[in-house]
């Protein structure tokens, strides 16, 4: 028996199936990857096997004395509670050690007494023996990897003051600390900056215990699951190995399901002329062939996923899109807070694709926010071009928060209806409702409250909000929290074909390797200009980093060793950075310079040759001349790129 089994697990939703007749175990030191839409069940299975939620059918089995620590999208913590004391709330028997041990130290200071001192040192040899000793150095190296230990005031505030991203870490924090037996994490990297990642993913890979992962960071889930759950459509399919070794296989059944249908709908034809011909032509074995065809005619058929459908719905976007000049930002609601960002200056152009990365608190949302005129800056200029349609994505989903006693009872396609009743997508006009549709949202969820719907699906009703605008300039703050694979695949090709600038802050290494061409990097209040995707951004940090010359290589640890030293909490080194592959618009554009350069290089012939002939208007001779220059550098530049993106991987 595994650490948990669930057996013919089943568990619904209303009217709706999340998971049926599902056997599933959580063995020692598994690694188990939950993915699947928003709102198949993800998130309750995970609470399932915490013991949280109950079952509707089936049965749900734990091993004796089995410690399991569940991080939920939406923690519960003391909000009374210090936040170091709150951390330290899952160290179990090791922390009390600890306090215990603090308070007869501090009786034995104030009298001596023989059995006090008897009980201090049978305190000091049971934390020898568990290793508590090192439980408060470890939960602060993990605030300080969390980005909480950088402020020593933090540790001390109580927990209901934090900010929600703060909450989410400190929560993180006490369930790593925990060193639980089966650690369950939902979204464990919403709110995490890049570098918190990173890291997250090598504790993630050493961890002693079993692992089980709901989150939408596609190299997280790649890098650390050994196996992979996926739920949808009341189903839960098991996949052996990681993120890469599901989408082969997933590949393989889709490609399956569509031949076995198309052979399903071939023999239903044959059968069905079969039984139009008279009934001298059909006679021989008519009641087994009649059975045969009624069998086909009931077998059920396995419905395709909707597919969400993002259209191009940007208006047209002059020359001048934001303009920047030596912008400055300061920390607090006023702006007159610590400096964030000194001296910023850019021109944004009308098809940018442009990351804003940085550790949490340094001010990426706040450059989005004074873009997006929800604050104003300490000094400098920015200005919008006339034909700007904006749209700020923010990462709270905040209009979608109700603000009013009626605004909290808006239905789904109220949001949508504040906005525009109408909007033209890929040249065909749509309804509200029918723009719901294409966002997943039937019919019947239109007329439902926002507050029922779970987090990804308010961030996709967001989205359904804000282009029903029909904006040219997105401005991107976290887009990928709470939204699943499928999802986020989807916007990445929006965001491929979308006509107009985008602007992103985020933490997921994938989407920004897919989605941007240049970043800026915050340092020190001001932002370095990076050109390139994120991967190749730390490829040159790899490569600027000063490399530990003459150190000798550690040799290769055996499996006992390596797992008698998986629970230290020093960071893993980084996994080398996924060389990125081709996005749609690079693909395009390296299609269109195959078919342009030999062109051009005809043209400069021609151009050569007319320029080679005695005689001639001297005016002419000037304009062939400045063509063929213009010409030679535009062969130049394209040869150079076509060479950088032949070499990326398609």
């Amino acid at each position: 028996m595994g650490l948990i089994e669930l057996q013919g697990a089943g568990r619904d939703s209303g009217v709706r199936t999340l998971f049926a007749d599902l056997d599933l175990q959580v063995e020692r030191r598994d690694r188990l990857g939950l993915i699947g839409p928003n709102g198949a069940g993800k998130s309750t299975l995970l609470r399932v096997l915490a013991g949280v939620e109950p079952l509707d059918r089936g049965e749900r089995r734990v091993q004796q004395r089995l410690n399991i620590v569940l991080l939920d999208q939406e923690p519960r913590l003391d909000p009374d509670s210090a936040v170091l004391a709150q951390v330290f709330a899952g160290g179990g028997e090791r922390m009390q050690l600890l306090r215990d041990y603090e308070e007869v130290s501090a009786r034995l200071a104030e009298s001596a007494d023989d059995s006090l001192l008897a009980r201090l040192g049978d305190l000091q040899r049971r934390l020898d023996a568990s290793r508590g000793w090192e439980l408060e150095r470890r939960c602060r190296e993990v605030l300080d990897r969390l980005g909480l230990g950088g402020d020593p005031a933090l540790l001390t505030r109580r927990v209901g003051e934090l900010s929600g991203g703060n909450q989410r870490r400190v929560a993180l924090a006490a369930a790593l600390v925990a060193e639980p037996d089966v650690l369950l994490l939902d979204e464990p990297t919403n709110h995490l900056d890049a570098d918190g990642v990173e890291w997250l993913q090598g504790w993630l890979d050493r961890y002693p215990g079993a692992v089980v992962l709901v989150t939408h960071d596609r190299y997280l889930l790649d890098r650390v699951t050994r196996r992979i759950v996926a739920v949808d459509r009341g189903e839960a399919r098991r996949y052996e190995g990681n993120y890469a070794a599901y989408l082969e296989q997933r590949a393989e059944e889709e490609a399956a399901e569509a031949a076995g249908a198309a052979r399903l709908r071939t023999t239903l034809r044959r059968e069905l002329a079969w039984l139009r011909q008279g009934p001298k032509a059909r006679s021989t074995k008519q009641k087994a062939r009649l059975q045969r065809i009624e069998e086909m005619r009931e077998a059920p058929v396995r419905q395709g996923r909707a597919t969400l459908q993002l259209g191009s719905t940007a208006r047209r976007l002059g020359r001048q899109v934001i303009t920047a000049e030596e912008l400055t930002i300061q920390a607090g609601p006023a702006g007159d807070g610590p400096l964030l960002l000194e001296a910023f200056s850019h021109d944004f152009g009308p098809e940018d694709r442009v990351g804003i990365i940085g550790p949490n608190g340094v001010g990426k949302s706040s450059l989005l926010e004074v873009i997006a005129g929800r604050r104003a800056p300490a000094g400098g200029r920015l200005e919008l071009g006339g034909t700007v349609q904006l749209a700020y994505f923010d990462q709270h989903s905040a209009l979608l928060r109700p603000t009013t006693a009626r605004a909290a009872e808006r239905k789904v396609i109220d949001v949508v209806l504040e906005a525009a009743s109408r909007v033209r997508v890929d040249g065909v006009e749509l309804s509200a409702s029918q723009l719901l549709e294409r966002f997943l949202f039937p019919p019947a969820q239109q007329h439902q409250p926002v507050a029922r719907l779970s987090g990804g699906e308010r961030r996709r009703l967001h989205l359904a909000r804000l282009l029903i605008t029909a904006p040219n300039v997105l401005l991107l703050d976290e887009p990928t929290n709470d939204l699943d694979v499928h999802t986020l695949s989807v916007l990445e090709e929006f965001l491929d074909d979308f006509r107009g600038c985008v602007v992103v802050v985020s933490h997921d290494r994938w989407f920004l390797d897919r989605c941007v061409d240049r970043l800026f990097c915050f340092e020190q209040g001001r932002l370095r200009r990076f050109e390139g995707n994120y991967s190749a951004y730390l490829e040159e940090q790899a490569a600027a980093a000063p490399q530990d010359r003459g150190r000798p290589q550690s040799p290769a640890r055996p499996p006992a060793q390596a797992e008698a030293e998986a629970d230290s909490s020093a960071p893993a080194p980084a996994a080398p950075a996924t060389r990125r592959r081709l996005s749609n618009r690079e693909k395009r554009e390296l299609e269109a310079l195959d078919r342009d350069l030999p062109l051009w290089e005809s043209r400069r012939a021609e151009l050569e040759g007319l320029l080679a002939q005695p005689g001639g208007d001297y005016s002419a001779l000037e304009a062939l001349s400045a063509e063929l220059a213009e010409l030679v550098g535009r062969i130049a530049a394209g040869e150079e790129r076509w060479l950088l993106l032949s070499e990326l991987p398609g």
